[in-house]
């Protein structure tokens, strides 16, 4: 396998209660922190001036811009807003990264104003003005910022609620010819507020200060052998990343680990979609990174390309060192298919990471720091942070105390003070499992939402994660989620979200999604497909009867999240007739036994 700059070995410090909980730790010392997240650019503008900080396009061409340029505009932005905005406000940002977008999240913190990054979907994939006047009042913002006229409309419902706009022309025009003094940074104070993502409810607005965000930063590099990085990246880090700033693990662990440590980032400005992944191509090829981190999605759709493109092949692997990623489990299918085609292009293997953690941790509580062939771990806890797992049932809650962990929601006590136990560990309300209970240095691996489980009549648990993907999987295909329900009933239930594109070639047809969920044919295929998939399965882990929905999960409803995934209750409080139907209605309902 390809050298990492891993610190090596794997060590972990387990101390055993006597209540059964455990507690994690790293025995790995923490590396020196910076005090706030401006003081790293400040830092690489002196030791690496000329040293490319960002690249980003602008009217379709690549600007790059060096740690000197970098701090310059960020400091003379940081003039022009503080003559703007009034003192210690929230300013959203509402569009997609962009050097605009980098620009503002460094300088208003800098005048002691707040960026509040916001998912694009609300601005542009909403169809009503619900889901950003939500965000708007929950962040209580006095200003949001749009970078062109792709937020026309999104604007237009910005003026509506009384919000000023400000915009990439009135920022990025031409340098401002002013640069202010301004005091030192207290690190406790805020330097962002990121949304959750509302996956369990209602979108919390959670304060990250900037002794967090530096010291997570830091717990980060402190899986990383410094001499063994001046080996394989002589040059630092260099990352092409799509991953959206409005969430944790692209607006923290990337952008900001990327400025702590002096690396370089290209923003592409594809997705992880069939639609965004042409730009991703464009820029793998550019670029050619030693460092890839994207979703599940992103990488299946990259091993597609790489099977089919040599070029774009030779230009992931050549100089990359780490893959990595985040949000799901990568499949060990996937896993293989890139190895084989490292193994064409470079006669060896790069080892795949994985991280862990929420918006309210830094991101990073775990992650996978070794070379490693093992998908879907969560990996081990990086130093300078402690992990408690709480028995409860079979399980073991995990819940975390760190340099990296939040310490409130804005203006929410009462969810602030719910949110941790009484020795100060954040709740995660995840469940985690050592993948190996007689190795734990392999790492934990995920093991359910402890928030989405329930009890069936007969007072039996419901592993609502696992029996979700078993249902999905069972349909090869033809399912694309599902909402598991069955609380307080005899029988498990689902109501199910099909793929309209796979269920019309599975029976030759041409239906919308409507249609299909009446469809007959479709129906006896269901039946059949998911009858084997829980024969002879226990109640609690057997689905025995199932709605097709007849309309997609809904952005503006909550039933959906930006990063595409379902609020269960959400959606069990707005399909509630369909629910009702599922035990009370035979006629519409396909039963599998």
């Amino acid at each position: 396998m390809r050298e990492t700059p891993y610190v090596t070995p794997t060590l972990i410090d387990i101390e055993k209660r006597a209540d059964g909980a455990l507690i994690l730790s790293n025995p790995h010392p923490l590396q020196a922190a910076f005090d706030n997240v401006i003081a790293p650019l400040e830092y690489w503008s002196k030791h690496a001036p000329n040293k490319t900080w960002l690249a980003g396009k602008e009217n379709g061409v690549w600007r790059e811009v060096s740690y000197s340029q970098g701090l310059a505009i960020v400091r003379n932005l940081a003039g022009h807003l503080d003559r703007l905005l009034p003192p210690g406000c929230v300013v959203a940002i509402g569009s997609s990264n962009s050097l605009n977008h980098a620009f503002l999240t460094y300088a208003l913190p800098l005048t002691g104003r707040i960026p509040a990054p916001i998912t694009p979907a609300y601005s542009q994939k909403a169809t009503d003005i619900r889901r950003l006047k939500e965000a708007l009042e929950v962040l209580d913002a006095k200003a949001i910022f749009y970078e062109n006229e792709d937020y026309s409309r999104a604007i237009g419902w910005a003026n509506e609620l009384g919000v000023l706009v400000i915009t990439g022309g009135t920022i990025g025009e031409k340098e401002i010819d002013f640069d202010l003094a301004f005091g030192p940074i207290d690190p406790a104070s805020p330097a962002k507020i990121l949304l959750t993502s509302g996956s369990t409810g209602s979108p919390k607005a959670v304060v990250i200060s900037h002794y967090n965000l530096a010291q997570n930063a830091a717990q980060i590099r402190s899986t990383f052998d410094p001499t063994k990085e001046a080996q394989v990246w002589p040059n630092g880090i260099v990352m092409v990343n799509h991953l959206p700033w409005s969430h944790s693990l692209g607006g923290n662990a990337v952008l900001h680990m990327l400025t702590h440590s002096g690396g370089t980032l290209w923003i592409d400005d594809g997705a992880p979609t069939e639609a965004g992944l042409p730009k991703t191509i464009e820029a793998i090829k550019r670029v050619r990174p030693n460092y890839h981190l994207t979703v599940p999605l992103g990488w299946s759709l990259l091993t597609a390309a790489i099977e089919k493109d040599d070029e774009l092949a030779h230009a992931l692997f050549e100089n990359l060192v780490i893959m990595q990623y985040g949000g799901a489990a990568l499949t060990q299918d996937i896993y293989e298919r890139l190895q084989a085609k490292a193994r064409e292009i470079i006669g060896d293997e790069i080892t795949v990471a994985a991280g862990y953690g929420a918006t309210e941790t830094g991101p990073t509580v775990c992650n996978v720091h070794w070379p490693n062939r093992i998908m879907g771990l969560v990996g081990l806890p990086v130093p300078g942070l402690k992990v408690k797992l709480v028995p409860i049932g079979e399980k073991f809650e995990a819940r975390v105390k760190g340099p990296g962990i939040f310490p409130y929601y804005l203006a929410d006590e009462a969810k602030t003070e719910a949110a941790f136990d009484e020795e100060g560990y954040y709740k995660l309300g995840d469940a985690l499992a050592f993948y190996d209970d007689a190795k734990p240095q392999l790492g934990l691996r995920f093991n359910g939402r402890t928030s989405e489980e329930f009890k069936m009549l007969s007072g039996s648990f419901v592993q609502t994660g696992n029996v979700r993907l078993a249902l999905i999987g069972g349909s090869n295909g033809l399912i694309s989620d599902a909402i598991i329900c069955g609380e307080g009933q005899s029988e498990l239930g689902a109501l199910v979200f099909i793929n309209v594109a796979q269920c019309n070639l599975a029976i030759d047809e041409d239906l919308n999604m409507f249609e299909l969920a009446q469809n007959q044919a479709l129906r006896r295929l269901l039946s059949q497909r998911l009858l084997f998939t829980f024969k002879h399965q226990p109640a609690t882990k057997a689905v025995k009867r199932i709605i097709v929905l007849d309309s997609p999960a809904s952005l503006e409803a909550g039933e959906i999240t930006d990063k595409g995934y379902l609020n269960q209750a959400r959606c069990r409080e707005s399909r509630k007739t369909a629910l009702d139907n599922l035990y009370t209605n035979d006629a519409i309902v396909i039963k599998l036994d």
